[in-house]
């Protein structure tokens, strides 16, 4: 079964690859055709015009400008809605399917061995290939859309579904299918120990609720993102900032990912925190424990983002920081942490001491 698996999702893999290679060019060729024929058509009319196809050849779905095409007339509403739009919105369905898929495979101990095929491909193709659809931008539309400040509906599909998944499944986009979170991973070598205790983990989130403030006031205010200017995946991925700040944050961003396990998730990501919270709904899913737990350390060894962290003799989940990876599920050698829908019985927050000792706050 584990072979049928296997293959059943490089061949969607591949299949998605090509399907949106072939989009892009169509879209990329649609456009050149259109801004002729917009040429042809008005060329003996005014100037404005042949402008306006200039700038919609230029556009794209990532784009976050566009507030100028809303003097136009209703006779241009047609022109208002680029293909590219559409492109964006296949990606994110696509990439909620596979966060999916994701959901369904850390629950099973043979599936959860293709997580670094999913990082891996995420990088690839979401990263190197495609620069995005980036969660955080996608969050940031979502924002600037509920404000007024933006009509791009496609911008906000992503995080929307994300929120609806992570409460059924939890937050595996974040250990699954998010390339930013897989760079970081990827870079990590696990020599250093450090920031792992649980009043650092607090420490580390104070400084995401400061940051995630900080962003919305500026969204706020200026009605644009401004994130992509610094930002340092960015960097990365087009290997190009339009500033030096950027590639500061690049330098900055590599070197800690060396000895911190995905540093920029654990102190700067707002999507992430807001993720975080969706756990923390009566009914969304969680880990939990069952009657069988030992009160060893083998989970809070083989968790590397440290929402299993140890106080003396004692190991303490936080599902808020929980990335669903499913390393914890793979070490425990009886089998007593699996994901749960929390209720009474299983909560955001849980202790583990042991059969006897169960303490759940």
């Amino acid at each position: 079964m584990s072979k049928f698996i296997k293959a059943l999702f490089l061949a969607v893999f591949f299949f998605s690859v090509s399907v949106f290679a072939q989009e892009d060019e169509f879209n990329n060729t649609s456009d050149k055709t259109e801004i002729v024929k917009d040429g042809d058509e008005f060329s003996e009319g005014k100037d404005e015009f042949s402008e306006e196809g200039d700038e919609f050849s230029s556009g794209d779905g990532f784009s976050d400008e566009g507030d100028e095409f809303s003097e136009f007339s209703d006779s241009d509403e047609m022109e208002e809605k680029p293909a590219t739009n559409w492109n964006r919105f296949n990606w994110a369905i696509s990439i909620l399917f596979f966060t999916l898929l994701a959901g369904i495979f850390v629950r099973h101990e043979k599936t959860r061995k293709l997580r670094p095929l999913f990082l891996l491909g995420a990088v690839v193709i979401l990263g190197f290939y495609r620069g995005g659809p980036g969660i955080i931008s996608s969050f940031q539309n979502t924002f600037l859309f509920f404000i007024g400040a933006t009509g791009k509906w496609t911008a906000i599909v992503l995080f929307l579904g994300v929120i609806v998944l992570t409460y059924f499944q939890g937050k595996v986009f974040c250990g699954w299918i998010c390339y930013l979170g897989a760079v970081q991973e990827f870079l990590y070598i696990g020599k250093a120990k450090i920031l792992q205790t649980e009043k650092a983990q607090k420490i580390m989130r104070i400084i995401r609720y400061i940051i995630l403030g900080g962003l919305l006031v500026q969204l706020t205010i200026s009605q644009g993102i401004e994130w992509s200017k610094i930002g340092p995946f960015k960097v990365i991925f087009n290997l190009y900032s339009p500033n030096i700040t950027g590639y500061i944050l690049l330098v900055i961003l590599l070197i800690s990912s060396l000895f911190i396990h995905r540093p920029f998730c654990k102190i700067a990501c707002p999507a992430g925190l807001i993720f975080g919270w969706v756990t923390k709904l009566p009914g969304a899913a969680v880990l939990g424990i069952t009657t069988s737990c030992a009160g060893c350390k083998t989970c809070n060894t083989a968790c590397n983002i440290n929402a299993i962290t140890r106080d003396k003799k004692t190991s303490k989940l936080d599902n808020q920081e929980c990335i669903m990876c499913g390393e914890c599920m793979s070490d425990c050698k009886i089998k007593s942490i699996n994901p749960f829908k929390k209720g009474e019985e299983h909560h955001g927050k849980i202790t583990l001491k042991g059969i006897k000792k169960l303490d759940i706050k």
